[in-house]
C-alpha cells in the first residue's frame, strides 16, 4: 500500500441472512447499509486500534523483561560468581618446563617447590593362561579369541569399584558369557566408560589401566563382586572377595617451601594457586610468586562497561522513541485489502513510540546512572568512587547516561589497589541484625537489584508470557476493552438489522403505492 491514507470497508460483518436491492425503489439496499454501518462501526474499530495499542505495549514490555534477565544473568555469572573477575592475578614460574601455574584471585607468597614425583595411575597386564602350568613346559596361553569357557568360566557378573578423576569413586558393572572372548570382554568394559580401559593383544596379553591417578588405601579398582572369580582367572587378583585390590597407582610427591607433601594427582592447589607438575625433578627447585593480571581486569572493567552500556541502548530507545500518529492499528477489514509486507511495513510504523516516555523504564535508567555515582568504598581514601578510577558517565547527552573509561586512570587504580576497584563493583548488600539494609552493595549488586525491581513492576503491569489476562493490569485492560468490543458487536447486530427493517418496509410502502398508482392509471 503506498499510501498512508487507508481506507477499507467496516470491520463490522454483515450478518443478516437477507439481501437485497430494492426493486421498488431502485436502490442498492445493501451498498446503503453497508455505508451507514461502516459510521456506525466506527467506535468500535477505535476500541479494536487501541485493543491492538495494549497488546502492543504489552509485548513490548516483556521484550524490555527480557533484556533486563538476561543483563542479570550476565552480571552474576561473570562477575559476581567468578570472583578474579577483577582481582585477577598472573603467575610467575622460573621454570615452565617442570610446572604450570595459575594463580586465583587468593594466590599469594612465594613458593618453593623441590624434589618433586609424579602421581601415576593404576596399571597392570597380565598374560593369561588358559591351563593351570604343572610345569613350565605345560603353560597353555590364551589368545585374544579365547573364549571364557577355555578358562573355565560360566556366565557370570563383574562389579569393580573404580576412582576416578576427581577422587569420586563409580561402580564397573559387566554382564559376560561363557562364549564371550578376552577381545568382547575387553570391549565390555571398554564400553561402561567408569575410568578403567581393558586392552588385549593378539598373544593373550589382557591390559588394565585406569584415568585417574594415586595411591589409595583400597586401590584404584577393587572388587565389589565377583562370584565367578573373573579377576582371579585373568591373573589380577588372588582372591574374589569384596574389596580386593585389583589396581593401584602412586602418588605424587613434593616439596613446598621446605614440607613435603602428597597428592593423589599432579596438579595441587597451594595458597590460591594452581601447580601442575609436569615432570618429576630434584637436586632444583622451582620459584612461583603473583602479581596483578592489570591487563585482564581492564578488559573485564571494558566487558562490563560494554554490557552496561548496550542495556541503557535497550531502555533508551524505546522511551525516546517518537509516536508516528500517521500510522495507527489496522483495522480487519485494511488487514484484508494489503498484503503480509505491507502489513508488517505498516504495523513496525504504527509501533514506533509505545513506550515513548515511559515512567517505569526511565526511573531504572535514572535509578542505574545514579549507582554509578553514589557507591563508593572504604578500602581506599583515593580510588573510593568511580569517578576517581577513571570510570564516569559521558557528555554527549543523547547518550542517556553510557559509561566511557579513562584507561590510565583505571589502571592506575587496578595497580595501586585492585581490591578497591573490585569492591566498588563486587561488595555484596548488607543488613544489620532487624533485617534493614545498612549498605545496598556495589555497583552490580545494585543493578541487578534495580534490574530485579524493574522486572517485577513490569511482571505487575505487563505479565509475564503465558500468564492469565487477568492477572496483570494491562492484561485487566485489554480484557476490558475486549469485553466492549463484543458488546459493540451485539450492537451493531441490532443496528444493521433495524436498518434492514426500515429499508424494507420503505420497499413495501413503494411497492404499495406504485400498486395503488397501477390501478388508478387503469381506472
Amino acid at each position: 500500500m503506498a499510501s498512508n491514507n487507508v481506507s477499507a470497508t467496516y470491520s463490522y460483518l454483515q450478518t443478516t441472512g437477507n439481501r437485497f436491492t430494492g426493486l421498488a425503489s431502485g436502490m442498492d439496499i445493501d451498498s446503503i447499509v453497508e455505508k451507514l454501518m461502516k459510521a456506525e462501526s466506527a467506535k468500535m474499530e477505535k476500541l479494536q486500534q487501541q485493543k491492538q495499542k495494549y497488546e502492543w505495549q504489552r509485548d513490548a514490555y516483556r521484550d524490555i523483561n527480557s533484556k533486563l534477565e538476561a543483563f542479570r544473568t550476565e552480571l552474576g555469572d561473570k562477575y559476581l560468581l567468578n570472583t578474579s573477575t577483577f582481582l585477577a592475578k598472573t603467575a610467575s614460574v622460573s621454570d615452565t618446563s617442570k610446572l604450570s601455574v595459575k594463580a586465583s584471585s587468593s594466590a599469594s607468597g612465594t613458593l618453593t617447590i623441590s624434589d618433586a614425583t609424579l602421581a601415576e595411575n593404576g596399571q597392570d597386564v597380565k598374560r593369561v593362561v588358559i591351563s593351570p602350568a604343572t610345569g613350565t613346559s605345560d603353560v597353555v596361553y590364551a589368545t585374544n579369541q579365547t573364549k571364557l569357557s577355555e578358562l573355565g568360566l560360566s556366565d557370570g557378573t563383574l562389579k569393580l569399584n573404580v576412582v576416578q578423576k576427581d577422587g569420586s569413586t563409580k561402580e564397573l558393572s559387566v554382564d559376560y558369557t561363557s562364549e564371550d572372548t578376552l577381545e568382547s570382554l575387553a570391549s565390555k568394559i571398554n564400553k561402561e566408560n567408569k575410568g578403567l580401559t581393558a586392552v588385549v593383544g593378539e598373544d593373550g596379553s589382557f591390559s588394565l589401566s585406569t584415568a585417574a591417578t594415586g595411591e589409595y588405601d583400597n586401590g584404584l579398582v577393587s572388587i565389589v563382586s565377583d562370584d565367578n572369580s573373573l579377576m582371579k582367572s585373568l591373573g589380577f587378583a588372588s582372591s574374589n572377595s569384596a574389596g580386593t585390590a585389583i589396581l593401584n597407582g602412586t602418588d605424587a610427591t613434593y616439596t613446598i617451601n621446605g614440607v613435603t607433601k602428597t597428592s593423589h594427582t599432579n596438579t595441587i592447589s597451594e595458597l590460591g594457586y594452581s601447580i601442575t607438575l609436569n615432570q618429576a625433578f630434584s637436586g632444583s627447585s622451582v620459584t612461583i610468586s603473583s602479581t596483578t593480571d592489570t591487563d585482564t581486569i581492564v578488559e573485564n572493567v571494558k566487558s562490563f562497561v560494554e554490557l552496561y552500556n548496550g542495556l541503557i541502548d535497550s531502555l533508551n530507545s524505546p522511551i525516546k522513541e517518537k509516536k508516528n500518529y500517521d500510522y495507527q492499528p489496522l483495522t480487519e477489514a485494511q488487514k484484508a485489502e494489503m498484503s503480509k509486507e505491507e502489513i508488517e511495513k505498516w504495523e513496525e510504523k504504527a509501533k514506533q513510540g509505545i513506550l515513548r516516555n515511559d515512567t517505569i523504564i526511565s526511573n531504572t535508567v535514572s535509578s542505574m546512572r545514579s549507582a554509578i555515582y553514589s557507591v563508593t568504598t572504604e578500602l581506599d581514601g583515593k580510588y573510593n568512587a568511580f569517578y576517581n578510577i577513571g570510570i564516569t558517565t559521558t557528555d554527549v547527552y543523547s547518550d542517556g547516561g553510557k559509561l566511557k573509561i579513562d584507561e590510565d586512570k583505571l589502571r592506575e587504580a587496578i595497580e595501586a589497589n585492585p581490591e578497591a576497584v573490585a569492591d566498588l563493583f563486587t561488595r555484596g548488600e548488607e543488613k544489620d541484625a532487624d533485617g534493614n539494609v545498612v549498605d545496598k552493595g556495589g555497583l552490580i549488586t545494585q543493578l541487578r537489584a534495580t534490574a530485579k525491581s524493574t522486572i517485577n513492576l513490569i511482571e505487575e503491569k505487563a505479565g509475564k508470557e503465558g500468564a492469565e489476562e487477568n492477572s496483570f493490569t494491562l492484561g485487566e485492560t485489554i480484557v476490558s476493552v475486549d469485553d466492549r468490543i463484543e458488546d459493540w458487536k451485539e450492537r451493531l447486530k441490532d443496528i444493521e438489522a433495524r436498518y434492514f427493517k426500515q429499508f424494507s418496509a420503505m420497499e413495501a410502502a413503494i411497492q404499495k403505492a406504485n400498486s395503488q398508482a397501477s390501478l388508478f392509471a387503469q381506472g
